[in-house]
């Protein structure tokens, strides 16, 4: 086991990504926030001990600190690969797919990080900033499900509380080894600040999706109307599966207005303000220029989500996209479709949301 560490450590890393691949989407929040405690304590735990281990003892001297050295770190591997994958999880649920794509970068990074840092010490200083990165986006996730609202203030509180527990966790490895620590010291420190430089900027850029909120509906339709237990809406006729990889064509007869509808899930006593921002493409400058912005206030707690819609009246014939978002600008989801105009409207059917 020794002699192929870094490939078992790719193997079972595989393992805890693939099985919380098939379970995280079976559980609800409370239990996954659970298992997200669980696992990055088995992380920092496992990480620990083999740090022990090696700077304290001679692992030739005794069986039991041959497997420790051994078994910790695969340990963690596995702790570090289920952190991920749950974390690939809930922000790909709250994400359109271009803001999914570096959580898919990064997993392919770690691969190569496995092979690449065979020595102890470039492992230790991969293996912490990686623990640095789940722990991060743990808070991120975690923060807001306590507080019950999202914000920049509150991200910055996550990012807080994410450095404070992580030099707490730096000061403990010190105290146990520190010459060794040291030698990696500067590796895991720059490491860091580059973990804590990409999310920050990714945030106040909105590439972070808006854990944890999440799209549940949406749709675009020529009515919409509160109804009691619902809403009442009209549609074109539904769409075939082979077509869905098709923009939608919605065929509008001009002067008559269009409806956006979205559910956006959120745990219960969660509160959060959204905006259905309309636009439309411009063939001319090449640009998405926004035609309306629209915003209502959101409750937690439904299961299929908290539901609301927004009309727009002029509107031109070409491409369209409605993006629904929070009050800070992060992308819950976006409803892309083209605009036909025609003399007759077409056939219309009855649907309850």
């Amino acid at each position: 086991m020794k002699q192929h560490e870094r490939r078992l450590a790719s193997v079972v890393f595989v393992g805890g990504f693939v099985g919380d691949l098939l379970t995280f989407t079976l559980i609800d929040l409370s239990l996954a926030n659970l298992v997200f405690i669980t696992y990055l304590t088995l992380a920092a735990v496992s990480t620990f001990l083999a740090h022990t281990v090696s700077s304290r003892f001679d692992t030739d001297d005794a069986l039991w600190r041959r497997i420790v050295s051994v078994l910790a770190p695969l340990a963690a591997q596995y702790a570090i690969g289920a952190l991920l994958s749950g974390i690939l999880i809930f922000y790909t649920k709250s994400a359109t797919l271009g803001v999914s794509w570096p959580f898919l970068l990064l997993l392919a990074l770690v691969f190569i990080g496995n092979e690449f840092f065979r020595g102890y010490r470039a492992h230790l200083a991969f293996q912490t900033v990686l623990f640095f990165f789940t722990l991060y986006a743990y808070a991120i996730f975690a923060l807001p499900l306590a507080l019950g609202t999202l914000g920049p203030v509150t991200f910055l509180q996550s990012t807080a509380l994410a450095v404070l527990a992580f030099a707490a966790f730096l000061g403990l490895l010190a105290w146990i080894g520190w010459q060794r620590f040291a030698k990696t010291f500067h590796m895991i420190v720059g490491g860091s600040i580059l973990v804590l430089v990409v999310l920050v900027g990714s945030y106040f850029t909105s590439l972070i999706p808006p854990i944890p909120l999440t799209l549940r509906d949406s749709g675009i339709y020529y009515s919409v109307k509160h109804i009691q237990g619902g809403y009442e809406v009209l549609a074109e006729s539904e769409r075939q599966w082979w077509e869905l990889y098709k923009t939608q064509i919605i065929h509008h007869v001009p002067g008559t207005p269009l409806f956006a509808f979205s559910s956006v899930f959120a745990p219960g006593s969660f509160t959060a303000k959204v905006s259905h921002v309309w636009e439309r493409y411009d063939e001319n400058t090449k640009k998405w220029i926004r035609q309306s912005m629209i915003t209502f206030p959101l409750s937690g707690g439904r299961e299929g989500g908290y539901r609301g819609y927004s009309e727009v009246s002029n509107v031109q014939p070409g491409a369209w996209r409605v993006s629904i978002k929070t009050i800070s600008g992060q992308t819950i989801g976006r409803i892309r479709f083209d605009v036909e105009n025609v003399g007759t409207a077409p056939t219309l059917h009855t649907e309850t949301r």
